[in-house]
């Protein structure tokens, strides 16, 4: 017995594994276009939160700091500056003038990241009370050598 032919002569068998073919590399497709959507999805997304977090990139726009600014000026093994504020939010901007790497925190605190020579950096210390605190840099060696100073922060 003969198989069955379509009448252009192709087996009908033939052409139905054509169409099976032909249905999985459509779904296959549908797959693929899936991804490439969900993908361009979370690269939108990821773009928005950045420049969301960014808070736009407009820097005229910034609301300015309100709170005390001290300069701390980092040497070789000394922290300097005038280093007394009023009570409230106060804010280091520490800069590095030393040969070597540099950090400057609070104990108990938060610290800067480590600063190379020229290099600065603004570090908030949130909202002090009245009261002494003391500053230090955090590279293993340099508190020994005379890295600590005191943070002196007055009523009002």
């Amino acid at each position: 017995m003969g198989s069955k032919k379509h009448r252009n002569g192709t087996s009908t068998a033939r052409l139905e594994r054509e169409e099976r073919e032909r249905r999985i590399g459509r779904r296959r497709n549908r797959g693929r276009q899936r991804v490439v959507i969900a993908v361009v999805v979370l690269v939108i997304g990821a773009l928005v939160t950045t420049f969301a977090l960014s808070g736009g990139g407009d820097d005229a726009a910034a609301v300015p700091y309100v709170g005390t600014t001290l300069e701390v000026p980092l040497g070789d093994f000394s922290i300097g500056g005038n280093l007394t504020a009023p009570a409230g939010n106060v804010r280091l901007h520490a800069t590095n003038g030393g040969g070597t790497m540099h950090n400057v925190g609070v104990r108990r605190g938060p610290i800067s990241k480590n600063l190379q020579s020229g290099e600065d950096t603004m570090l908030d210390l949130g909202t002090l009370a009245p009261g002494t605190y003391e500053l230090y840099c955090d590279v293993p060696g340099h508190v020994q050598l005379g890295m600590v100073a005191p943070l002196v922060i007055t009523a009002g």
